[in-house]
């Protein structure tokens, strides 16, 4: 299987060989009738690994191992109480989902096996050390948003049939004959929306394409009463005041496609998930089904008008930012109908009047002057940490070791390390106890896994939370670029860490984490110095009273009002 075109794929090779003893009695088809026992979840866990590779790396694999292996006989190991176990299920389920030529076919087979459920159950269990499961949820979580693309990239056909046919339904569902059967009180860009070239025309943007008729088509569906609402009561005002129901599911269609980010190309290595996809079936129509009812109250709030249309997308747009990178997880469609009533347009509106402030001249020309000083205190405090020291794990590559320990010198000139210490609280031992070391001057660049395509990444380098750094020892007689490499146990370290290196190469912690940081640090800062504006002025309050002057010579003075 790692033989293709003559060629054999090395890292697909030797990552099935290196397995292969401990799983060469295993059958994954008959787990059931082996039992629980203490030895069956390692053995289980190298054949799924073992496999996922044969399946990713080549073509002729995928093809042989999609005719032996159903989706049921995979899907049983996803809920496995051995966590790894779990996660090369559920990344030999991505490899073939991802190679399907047929993906909603496949996504189909898997849902009559409650793979959804089954992930959900998993993500219960999650914890924020778990990155490796993290990241192939996920992966997940791209292949199944993603089977919305092609539509989104589709544009309506005026004559298909069946296109036609949905918006059809969606005028016969929601007006009768007393309320006016026209097509305009369905809210087309076109006025009038008579022809079905004009109907077509609103969705011919790509995306969202396609892909808004079909969310309209589920709402009218599953949410009949809340539609003919909807489309009635705006009937009930004034024309100019009235929300176009079309024009806003396709304007929420595009929102929710770049919110969702399924516009973009998967890089390899992530870790962010958003637990509500996996809530239930078909969850973009549902997340469609609100944020549409949402575009409807927020247009009200802001008694716009059509004029005012994109405004209100763009009041929408924030308030889906908010949901969504809030700090609170959104887990159901519950959760994230909850979150929206709490960022009304009220809301919004606030926020706004607040950067509005933020974005006057004094405060741009006071962040300025202060950035400087706080991006170096930034960058202090992730050298503070490195000299600390941190205990970070090793590649599945690195034969010999398990953990590396690393720490910087005080003066800042050198990475002293060390693998395999035996310490008391595994914290990093002192510095004389790191018989190994690497000058600062040395450190070529630094290398993120996470950021490196599959095909392109060394074996063993599979962790999001993985970094490397290359050096080239100067006084070493091979001159040869080598790497030392690092896996961060948690997110936390990874940022700090890499940050730290940067700073050390004469560059500015400017990762997510340091821009944070760095933001708090100016506003409260900022807020400071508004407290303090006596101070700004250069003027001071007197630790005493003024005295009063004495009485004048006399009194022959005048003020002119005029």
């Amino acid at each position: 299987l790692g033989v293709h075109d003559n060629k054999i794929r090395t890292n697909t090779m030797s990552s099935t060989l290196t397995r292969n003893s401990s799983i060469r009695d295993f059958d994954l088809q008959h787990k059931d009738k082996l039992g629980a026992t203490d030895s069956e979840p390692p053995m289980a866990q190298y054949a799924l690994a073992a496999i996922d590779s044969v399946v990713r790396f080549t073509d002729a694999g995928f093809d042989i191992i999609s005719s032996l292996i159903k989706p049921a006989d995979i899907i049983i190991f996803i809920t496995d109480t051995n966590i790894e176990c779990a996660q090369y299920a559920l990344a030999l389920i991505n490899a073939l989902f991802g190679k399907q030529e047929n993906k909603q076919q496949f996504y189909h087979d898997l849902l009559e096996w409650n793979v959804r459920v089954n992930i959900e159950k998993v993500i219960r269990t999650v914890r924020p050390e778990h990155v490796d499961i993290s990241h192939h949820i996920s992966e997940f979580q791209h292949l199944l948003l993603g089977l919305h693309k092609d539509a989104a990239l589709k544009p309506v056909n005026a004559e298909d049939e069946e296109q036609m046919a949905m918006l059809e339904r969606v005028k016969i569902q929601a007006l009768s004959e007393q309320n006016g059967s026209e097509w305009s009180g369905l809210g087309f860009t076109s006025e009038s929306g008579d022809t079905v070239e004009e109907r077509a025309a609103d969705f011919q943007a790509c995306p969202p394409g396609l892909l808004a008729l079909q969310c309209i088509n589920h709402f009218v569906q599953k949410h009949y009463d809340r539609h003919r609402e909807m489309v009635l009561d705006q009937l009930s005002r004034e024309k100019d005041r009235q929300c176009p129901f079309i024009r806003s599911a396709v304007a929420v269609t595009g929102l929710l496609y770049k919110q969702l980010r399924i516009q973009r190309d998967y890089i390899g290595v992530e870790i962010d998930f958003l637990p509500i996809v996996f809530s239930q079936d078909n969850i973009f129509f549902e997340l469609f089904s609100i944020t549409v009812q949402l575009f409807n109250t927020t247009w009200h709030e802001m008694f716009a008008k059509i004029s005012d249309f994109n405004k209100v997308v763009d009041v929408v747009k924030e308030q889906l930012n908010m949901v969504f990178k809030g700090e609170k997880k959104i887990n159901n469609t519950e959760d994230f109908k909850g979150a929206l009533k709490i960022v009304p347009f009220s809301k919004i509106q606030e926020q706004r009047l607040k950067s509005l402030e933020k974005d006057s001249l004094p405060i741009i020309q006071l962040r300025k002057k202060l950035k400087p000083e706080l991006q170096a205190l930034v960058n202090r405090q992730r050298l503070t940490i490195l000299e600390a020291g941190e205990v970070f794990n090793c590649p599945k590559s690195n034969k010999r070791n398990r953990t590396l320990f690393c720490r910087l010198s005080s003066n800042h000139k050198t990475l002293h390390y060390g693998y395999d210490i035996v310490t008391n609280d595994n914290t990093c031992p002192p510095i004389d106890e790191l018989p190994d070391k690497m000058n600062i001057h040395d450190i070529e660049g630094i290398i993120l896994w996470r950021d490196m395509k599959n095909k392109n990444r060394p074996r063993g380098w599979d962790s999001p939370l993985g970094f490397s750094l290359e050096y080239n020892q100067s006084t070493a007689m091979d001159t040869q670029t080598k790497t030392l490499d690092f896996i961060s146990q948690t997110v936390e370290v990874f940022s700090y860490w890499t940050d730290g290196i940067s700073v050390l190469q004469k560059k500015d912690a400017c990762n997510e984490t340091a821009q944070q940081h760095l933001s708090m640090l100016l506003e409260m800062e900022i807020k400071i110095r508004q407290l303090d504006i006596l101070d700004i002025e250069g003027l001071h309050l007197p630790e005493h009273p003024p005295s009063i002057p004495p009485i004048p010579d006399n009194f022959n003075f005048h003020y002119n009002f005029n």
